[in-house]
C-alpha cells in the first residue's frame, strides 16, 4: 500500500504525463489505464460531453479481457447517452458531484438516479463498487466523466472504493479534463486545416 506521500507524488506524475500527450484517442487510453492502477481497479470507463448527451469514447476491463480468445476483442460501441438521472454517469455529469457507491446493485431508495444494468447483463459481467468523477476544467465546466468499477483487495476480492483516495483521484481527473479539452482543440485545428487544404487543392 502507498502511503500518502508516495499517493500524492504519483498523481503529480501521473499528470505530468498526461499532459504531454496530444492524440485524444491516446490520451483517452492513457488516463483511464492509470486510473484504473491507481485505484485498483477492474474496470473503467470515460464519456466525453456532446451537448446535452455523454459520447462512451473508452472502456477498459481486465476480467473480460482474460475471457476472450486470441485475436477477439471487448464488446464495445461508440454510444451516447443523456445527461439525466437515467444512468450515474449521467447523474454525476449533470450535479458535478462524485458519486462513491459500494454496491450498484443495493442503491438506496432516497437516491436521485438508477443504476443500467444492460451492459452487465450482455457481457455476463458483475458491476458492484463503483467510482464516478465529472471532469472538470478550468472554468469549472464538466467535459467528461471518469467511471472506474470494482475496487479489488490483494486478495482478488471486489471492495467499495477507498475514501481516502477520492482527492487524489479527483485532481488528477480535473488535470486530464484540461488535457482532453487541449487535445479536443488540437484535432479540431488539425481537421479545419485539411479541409482548408482541400478546398483549395481537390486533388
Amino acid at each position: 500500500m502507498l502511503d500518502e506521500k508516495q499517493k500524492i507524488n504519483q498523481i503529480i506524475s501521473l499528470s505530468q504525463e498526461v499532459a504531454r500527450v496530444n492524440d485524444l484517442d491516446i490520451l483517452l487510453e492513457h488516463i483511464l489505464t492509470v486510473s484504473c492502477q491507481f485505484a485498483n481497479a477492474d474496470a473503467g470507463s470515460i464519456y466525453i460531453m456532446e451537448g446535452n448527451y455523454l459520447k462512451f469514447s473508452y472502456t477498459l476491463n481486465k476480467t473480460l479481457q482474460k475471457r476472450l480468445q486470441p485475436g477477439q476483442k471487448l464488446i464495445y460501441s461508440t454510444f451516447t447517452t443523456p445527461v439525466d438521472n437515467d444512468s450515474i454517469c449521467g447523474y454525476v455529469a449533470g450535479s458535478g458531484e462524485m458519486l462513491n457507491i459500494p454496491d450498484v446493485y443495493e442503491l438506496k431508495d432516497n437516491v436521485s438516479y438508477v443504476f443500467n444494468k444492460s451492459y452487465d447483463d450482455i457481457s455476463q459481467y458483475r458491476t458492484k463498487s463503483m467510482l464516478t468523477f465529472p471532469m472538470k476544467n478550468l472554468r469549472g465546466q464538466v467535459i467528461g466523466v471518469l467511471q472506474l468499477i470494482n475496487s479489488m483487495s490483494d486478495d482478488g476480492n471486489i471492495i467499495p472504493f477507498s475514501k481516502d483516495d477520492e482527492q487524489y483521484i479527483i485532481h488528477f481527473a480535473n488535470n486530464a479534463a484540461i488535457a482532453i479539452e487541449r487535445a479536443k482543440l488540437t484535432r479540431d485545428i488539425i481537421l479545419r486545416m485539411i479541409s482548408m487544404a482541400e478546398l483549395r487543392d481537390p486533388k
